[in-house]
């Protein structure tokens, strides 16, 4: 019964991660998309380089590669399909398209445009012959001595031409043509022996006889386009920063659209194909996912896939061979009774000292380490056989506290892992994901190893350099897809079931125990890392997986607590407002009313720090340099702390030490959320009837000045172990005196933050039921003015406290822009509530104008405008309305009131012409003294 429970619980899982993923429409309606800068670019229509659709849309190479970059640098893509290079070259020159694709450079080239810094992609130029033409061989140049070779005017492949002829010591005649076309006729009539290209087109008529040279082909400019090179420039960065292989796997993609030219084999390499009809490869019988025997006795894995497609691309017989281990195989080889090792992870120098030598490297597999979950250290690793002498030295290297161990398969490995002989294993990623997808994920944990791979390569008899050559050439010219072969190996055969079973059943119970905010984030977030984990598996040369991981865990534990200290005061909220509907006792509504809006007040101060947060961390923060009259800010700041403590029965004292003459400059509010934060979380913690000191310190010395506050308590105190992690995010200590004064966590994190960007310090005293004592000290700026002025602001502040009219609306027209009905209403109350009795509303921008513009001069006496609208956003309203021909458009107060809150959007909002700003939730009380100060 538990276990049928149990995989119904996985089922269900299944089902819910799925929903997940399922796309979600957006629900913010007020964002307005961003305009793409259009950008004409100059193509040549090839067979998987640039293909137009029936849409209008392009595909292939160089068309996607494009796309790619226009995401990244906010462009909108317009391609001009050309004829030929010339065509497209006299175009850029003509100004007629900005940019252009896949050209290679050359010294005019470089005169008259502007190549990208990076470029798309490296292609190979050759000699190519007539297929029927048996002249001409495969790698002989002697043969083209005396010849006629075409090649197209101005094309970079001339030079390249001229230089291998020189090389190669021959003499043959080049023919100049006019564009492809011609060249392309002349070939077909006889007139030239050859031509020089690139690419594969036409490639079913001719066939490759030499390679003279590499290529890498670039997007070009015009010359005045500058602007836009640097834009392609920085967005090609970043998307080879992010994925180094990404040209690879987009060749990759179109490979399939490429014709094959048949595999350049010369002579002596057809004739040894002929004299040995059968290619005999030593494997392994039991080492998955790269070789192993199946049940019906047949050779399973990457390595004999591999070889099969050897053998179908060259009409040749391959026979596998089993061997029960490696040194066995190494006998064979050198008896020749067989002809090579099939895939060996041994490098160069290792083969070398056996006699044998390395064909090409198939693919690269990243080193990775499974540690045992209950494992803290490892001390002990296995691996499989014998590991290469290189990686062997960099294992040693990288650990050498770990003592290494050998085992014959990986089985074995895992085995002894588990029965706790090692604590880790050391494998390469397709080995790593094949033990996944047999033996689940939940026993063990996977650490990357920095710069550690293995090159597989075939292995077999330095004399057998043409065996060699010929297997080299057919993996790298050929149509076979190597990274489809290892995903085939590492990933069929699992079912939906060996995935459930896979599943850890206490990951299971912990995913039903928690919410369902956190339920739908664990979820997804399995799900992305699941998918990341396939694609990083499918790629050779991914990168190591420690980062990602990292990155990962701290992620889902951020949005784990997030989502805690989220739903605590929702929860209240949502629960209060149920209550007051089910009851007509006004003295309970007020009650409840009151508890919502404290728990109201508590999500608002989680999501303002959670901002304060995020700024600091993204580095978007700046500080600001205000003008501060110290006891004008110490008064403001005693007087909220004093009602506070006063409410709790708390013994509050406060004393400023600061020369009369003094003003200081520096970031008004962090200094208030510093002395806030830290006076809040005395008052919380300490008892009715205990006592908290504030103590502020001014030492004034011009640029040199310091503020050093102390902030004193005799409350609960912090525990030693506390306190060495109180300043990380979301810390917080269980206790049962804090049980019901819990806040978000945040509160020192932000105070540790703000003081280590203000180049300051902090220091902590602290035990528990005795108190504690914060003292931070922060460099500021001084100077010295009216003494008498100064000492009229200190004592009645920067705002006298005069009281707000109710009547200061009344017969005000006011026009309202907001796009939220229910935000709309609730202005409209709260406005009327001082008199407001001609309000105006615009569900968004361009309705705004069209009211202001319709309206009578100097109807509106004040505007309040949201931000992000559809249709037309507030900042783009409000520079429409200041540029109205009328003389109120250029004074009427604007205010903005958005939930865009930070600098750079207050900053955006007085550059449209707004005179100030309020976030929501909207402070009435603030937003009244606003109005009151633009009226």
């Amino acid at each position: 019964m538990i276990k049928n429970r149990s995989t119904l619980m996985r089922l269900i899982m299944v089902i819910v991660i799925c929903l997940v993923m399922l796309p979600a429409r957006g629900i913010h309606a007020d964002e307005a998309p961003i305009k793409r800068q259009p950008v004409d670019v100059g193509i040549v229509v090839q067979p998987g380089i640039a293909m137009p659709t029936d849409t209008g849309v392009y595909y292939g190479f160089d068309a996607e590669f494009m796309y790619k970059i226009a995401q990244y640098a906010n462009l909108k893509v317009i391609y001009h399909p050309y004829k030929n290079n010339v065509e497209m070259f006299q175009a850029l020159r003509d100004g007629e398209i900005q940019m252009a694709l896949g050209i290679s450079p050359n010294p005019e080239r470089l005169q008259q445009f502007l190549f990208a810094n990076n470029g798309f992609f490296t292609g190979q130029a050759s000699i190519r012959v007539r297929k029927d033409d048996a002249r001409f061989s495969y790698g002989n140049p002697a043969e083209f001595d005396g010849k006629r070779i075409g090649v197209v005017k101005l094309s970079i492949m001339y030079d390249r031409a001229k230089e291998w002829a020189e090389k190669s010591n021959i003499h043959p005649e080049f023919v100049i043509f006019d564009s492809d076309q011609d060249m392309y006729d002349a070939m077909d009539s006889g007139a030239v022996d050859a031509i020089v290209a690139t690419g594969t087109k036409y490639a079913n008529s001719y066939r490759a006889s030499f390679n003279i040279a590499t290529n890498t082909y670039y997007p070009i400019f015009n010359r005045n386009e500058v602007a836009l090179k640097n834009k392609v420039d920085a967005a090609m960065n970043r998307i080879l920063y992010e994925d180094a292989l990404y040209p690879e796997k987009l060749f990759d993609k179109y490979r399939h659209f490429q014709v094959r030219e048949g595999l350049p084999l010369s002579v002596e390499e057809k004739q040894y194909i002929a004299d040995h009809p059968v290619l005999r490869v030593g494997l392994l019988e039991n080492q998955p996912p790269f070789s192993y025997i199946d049940n019906d006795g047949n050779f399973r894995g990457i390595t004999p896939d591999l070889y099969r497609k050897i053998g179908q691309e060259l009409n040749w017989q391959v026979e596998f061979v089993p061997f029960k281990n490696r040194a066995d195989i190494l006998i064979a080889i050198h008896s020749k009774d067989i002809d090579l090792y099939g895939v060996t992870t041994q490098d160069i120098i290792a083969s070398e000292s056996k006699g044998l030598a390395l064909t090409k490297t198939y693919f690269t597999l990243n080193m990775v380490y499974l540690r045992r979950s209950d494992a803290e250290t490892v001390h002990s690793a296995a691996y499989i056989g014998k590991v290469p002498a290189n990686v062997e030295k960099m294992l040693k290297e990288s650990f050498p506290e770990v003592d290494f161990h050998g085992y014959s398969t990986l089985e074995e490995c895992y085995d002894a892992m588990m029965a706790h002989q090692v604590d880790a294993v050391f494998c390469n990623m397709a080995q790593l994901n094949w033990l996944t997808i047999k033996r689940g994920s939940g026993s063990f944990l996977v650490e990357g190893v920095d710069n550690l791979y293995t090159e597989c390569s075939g292995q077999l008899l330095p004399e057998n350099y043409l065996l060699n050559s010929i297997l080299s050439k057919t993996v790298s010219g050929s149509n076979i897809d190597v990274t489809s072969i290892i995903s085939h190996n590492i990933y069929t055969g699992q079912t939906t079931m060996d995935y459930l079973r896979s599943i850890p059943t206490r990951l299971v119970v912990i995913f039903f125990t928690v919410i369902l905010f956190i339920t739908i984030i664990v979820s997804y977030s399995m799900y992305t890392t699941h998918k990341q984990r396939v694609q990083a598996e499918l790629s050779v040369k991914q990168a190591a997986l420690d980062a990602s991981e990292q990155a990962r865990q701290a992620e889902s534990s951020f949005l784990s607590t997030m989502s805690h200290d989220m739903r605590t005061p929702l929860n209240g909220i949502l629960g209060y407002t149920r209550l007051a509907r089910g009851t007509q006792n006004l003295d309970e509504i007020q009650q409840y009313l009151e508890r919502i809006d404290s728990s109201s007040k508590l999500m608002l101060a989680l999501v303002n720090d959670v901002l304060d947060l995020s700024k600091l961390s993204s580095g978007k923060m700046e500080l600001r340099e205000d003008r501060i009259v110290p006891r004008e800010l110490f008064n403001i700041i005693k007087d909220a702390i004093t009602m506070n403590a006063n409410n709790h029965h708390i013994d509050f004292k406060a004393e400023i030490h600061v020369d009369d003459d003094v003003v200081v400059y520096a970031d008004r509010l962090r200094l208030q959320q510093l002395a806030m934060n830290l006076l809040s979380n005395a008052v919380k913690y300490t008892q009715a009837g205990g006592h908290v000191v504030w103590d502020v310190h001014v030492n004034a010395d011009g640029d040199k000045s310091t503020l050093v506050e102390i902030v004193q308590d005799d409350g609960i105190g912090m525990s030693e172990e506390f306190q060495r992690r109180m300043f990380d995010v979301f810390s917080q200590e269980n206790r049962e005196e804090t049980v019901n004064t819990r806040g978000t966590g945040l509160g020192l994190s932000l105070v540790h933050k703000f003081i280590t960007m203000m180049g300051g310090s902090i220091e902590v005293e602290s035990k528990v039921d005795e108190g504690t004592t914060f003292i931070f000290t922060v460099p500021i700026k001084t100077v010295r003015e009216d003494a008498k002025a100064l000492a009229l602001e200190g004592k009645y502040g920067a705002d006298s406290g005069e009281e707000i009219s109710k009547e200061l609306l009344k017969d005000v027209p006011i026009l309202l822009v907001e796009d939220n009905e229910i935000n709309a209403e609730l202005a409209q109350l709260m406005l009327a509530d001082y008199g407001a009795n001609i309000i105006d509303w615009a569900h968004d921008g361009q309705q705004a104008v069209d009211f202001y513009s319709a309206s009578e001069r100097s109807h509106y006496k004040l505007i309040l405008m949201d931000l992000r609208m559809p249709v037309m956003d507030g900042l783009t309203a409000t520079r429409t309305i200041r540029m109205l021909h009328r003389p109120d458009a250029g004074i009427v107060p604007i205010i903005a009131m958005s939930a865009d809150a930070y600098e750079a959007d207050i900053r955006n909002c007085m550059e449209a012409g707004m005179q100030c700003h309020i976030s929501k939730p909207v402070d009435i009380n603030k937003l009244m003294k606003a109005i009151k100060d633009v009226l």
